[in-house]
């Protein structure tokens, strides 16, 4: 017969050694590298546990001299952190058995029931249920993790009352409240009254497409009483056996604020560049007129005094033009925005 050649170290906890022999053979003839440690009491067992071995997996016997049933195993469990328990009993009591599997133990068997094959089967069924279940918690902690550390606000909401289910620190410090008042709270508190419309039919407009990422740019109010526009994006999650939305809140008043700022300008810039390519171009052709006939003499020296008031006057007219575009180049505060 083959045997297993997994390393094990097995704590069999029972008072009966004619039980503790049975189940010992059973092992050896299933496992090749197991080593075995026995207890007989609640209080030896917890020394054994709580000792520098390294143990895999407990059978734990339900009638021990210093305690027993349900007690007993909720104790054990208490103290064996992620250690799959087997419970062994010689009575078929399935309420009983119910309520100590519902403590988080791994199996139950009874003892006129157990051989070789069927304590090899629970014993490698324990062992891949508890790597499955801390696969999944740590899946579940990244997740979380991922969640709670975000540094934009994040929120997860049933979408058919609208109630905050969770809300994540960034969320918390942006908006203000406090985690318990989120709870109390539904997305139309963290709306303006005249967005609420707008707010309903996203929601139903976005459940209706079943579309995840980006929702859009919406008006959000906190508690201090201020408006902010943020960008949305939302994906569906199954969320305490229950499917939920899960929102991303990128504040993006700043940025559009910019956005604003910089439209602005364009329309004074473009005024700028008009008045450039228009209103300096007559004074400019004047002063290019009467430098022509100068530098022609084709003009009698009596009028010199008159084209040189003229150049004056053009230049004057010019100098105005310029400093009026200076003076409105300014108030765009260029400067101010390249910094930002």
């Amino acid at each position: 017969m083959i045997k297993d050649s997994l390393s094990l170290s097995i704590l069999i906890i029972e008072d009966n050694l004619g039980d503790f022999v049975l189940l010992e053979d059973h092992l050896l003839e299933k496992f090749e590298a197991i080593r075995i440690f026995h207890e007989e009491s609640f209080e030896s067992a917890l020394v054994t546990i709580k000792s520098d071995k390294k143990i895999d997996i407990i059978l734990l016997d339900l009638v021990l001299p210093d305690l027993h049933g349900e007690v007993l195993a909720e104790k054990i469990q208490q103290n064996t952190s992620d250690i799959p328990i087997i419970i062994l009993t010689g009575y078929t009591d399935i309420d009983l058995a119910r309520k100590i599997l519902s403590l988080g133990v791994s199996d139950f068997l009874i003892k006129d029931e157990i051989n070789p094959e069927i304590l090899y089967k629970t014993i490698i069924y324990s062992l891949e249920r508890k790597s499955y279940i801390r696969g999944l918690n740590k899946t579940k902690k990244t997740y979380q993790d991922l969640f709670n550390l975000s540094p934009q606000p994040m929120w997860l909401y049933d979408t058919s009352s609208l109630f905050f289910l969770d809300v994540n620190q960034a969320a918390i410090v942006k908006y203000g409240y406090t985690l318990e008042e989120f709870r109390s709270m539904t997305l139309k508190d963290i709306r303006p009254k005249n967005q609420i419309r707008y707010l309903e039919d996203s929601v139903n407009e976005h459940g209706l497409k079943g579309v995840n990422g980006f929702a859009g740019v919406f008006v959000h109010r906190l508690r201090s009483g201020k408006n902010i526009y943020v960008e949305i994006y939302s994906s569906d999650i199954e969320y305490n056996d229950k499917w939920v939305r899960l929102v991303l809140a990128n504040d993006v008043t700043d940025k559009l604020e910019y956005t604003k700022k910089i439209e602005e300008q364009n329309v004074k810039l473009k005024d700028i560049a008009w008045t450039q390519s228009h209103v300096v171009r007559a004074p400019l052709s004047r002063i290019l007129g009467i430098i022509n006939l100068i530098e022609l003499e084709s003009f009698n020296s009596e009028d010199l005094p008159y084209l040189i008031n003229q150049l004056k006057l053009s230049g004057n007219e010019m100098d105005v033009i310029v400093r009026n575009i200076v003076s409105e180049a300014k108030l765009l505060n260029l400067n101010g925005l390249e910094s930002e």
